[in-house]
């Protein structure tokens, strides 16, 4: 019962010890009113606190608070990407303060007690929706939208959803006064799920970037997480409009960073150019100062102490070895895939 599960569970559990179980009808009137109940006083108080909060923070939009909020849906089956024929969906919004539950709204195409005919006054009819099942999700987060102000006495001024591009369009088209002013953040997880897929389907059209060198699985993933390493690294930086700018480098430059080349990679993101920035302190300080008897210069020359180190390697792009070229041309592809197929800008190699 704490898990979510209904009549039919209970019914299994319950044979199982051999106990009785009420039927489905009085399950509904009973423990489903029960449970309705207690989820509206609980996300009643989810937006008392997340009013409360913005009220302390002074954030409002025409002296109304406005919060930020996670918003998402989902369907009974999977779509596989081709297949958006799901007879039921479910939408959530979801403070992002508090991390609790704001509204929940279910869409149902389908009624099994109408379908045998049972008459309408004989059962609770549960089908709501008889357009497409891609719409659900857009429609249920709308309502909440809609209502936000009149059960929570706040406004969604922001929200961070996935990569559907349905709902934002509704919410600035469909919310009244304050829709225009809606902002929406991008979800690092679904735009690196996005990144991923992209890859996956560079590689299947081009399959000459296999290989060595190339567009390989462990490639594939290592450019995804370089990503998401760069996202979570940046957003806990305090300076927003800085972490900002140094995150657009990051994930231009990642691609460069991941097959090896770390001449324009951020100090504090990678490990390899960190080290070489410390090389060559190191080595314009020793430069800098006169060999004494305490430092160690090499035994074969007299000249200074730059000298003796080891240059470090050369790792720009290489113009005639196969491996190098073929990772360089994954890399401009690699652009062109965030540019065209995710909609990130991605700004000139130079």
């Amino acid at each position: 019962m704490a898990t979510g599960g209904g009549h039919s569970k209970l019914e299994e559990v319950m044979s199982v010890v051999g106990v009785p179980v009420m039927t489905k009808r009085s399950f509904i009137q009973t423990v489903g009113e029960v449970w309705k109940k207690e989820l509206l006083e609980s996300m009643t108080k989810a937006g008392m606190e997340e009013k409360r909060l913005a009220e302390e923070n002074g954030e409002y939009y025409q002296e109304i608070p406005a919060i930020t909020v996670i918003v998402d849906g989902g369907w009974s089956k999977r779509s596989h990407k081709h297949s958006y024929n799901a007879n039921s969906g479910v939408g959530i919004i979801i403070g992002k303060r508090t991390r609790k539950l704001l509204y929940v709204g279910v869409r149902n195409k389908y009624c099994h007690a109408c379908a045998t005919n049972i008459p309408k006054d004989k059962h609770v009819c549960f089908k709501n929706w008889n357009r497409s099942s891609s719409e659900m999700e857009a429609d249920i987060i709308l309502e909440g939208f809609l209502e936000a102000e009149k059960v929570h006495g706040v406004r969604y001024m922001s929200f961070v959803g996935d990569g559907d591009s349905s709902v934002y369009p509704t919410l600035v088209q469909n919310v009244p006064v304050w829709g225009q002013a809606i902002k929406k953040l991008e979800c690092a997880n679904h735009t690196c799920k996005c990144y991923r897929g992209a890859l996956e389907r560079l590689v299947q059209e081009n399959s000459s970037y296999k290989g060595s060198g190339g567009l390989t699985q462990k490639m594939r993933k290592r450019l995804v997480s370089a990503a998401r390493s760069a996202i979570r690294m940046r957003s806990m930086q305090e300076n927003k409009k800085e972490a900002l700018k140094k995150l657009k480098h990051d994930l231009q430059n990642g691609p460069l960073h991941c097959f090896g080349f770390h001449e324009k990679c951020s100090s504090d993101f990678c490990k390899s150019a960190k080290e070489k920035i410390q090389q060559q302190t190191t080595i314009s300080s020793l430069a800098s100062s006169p060999a004494t008897s305490t430092e160690v210069c090499s035994p074969t020359s007299s000249s200074s102490s730059a000298d003796s180190f080891p240059s470090s390697p050369d790792r720009s792009l290489p113009e005639n070895d196969d491996t190098g070229f073929l990772g360089k041309y994954c890399v401009i592809e690699i652009y062109s895939t965030l540019y065209y197929r995710m909609g990130i800008r991605v700004w000139s190699m130079s």
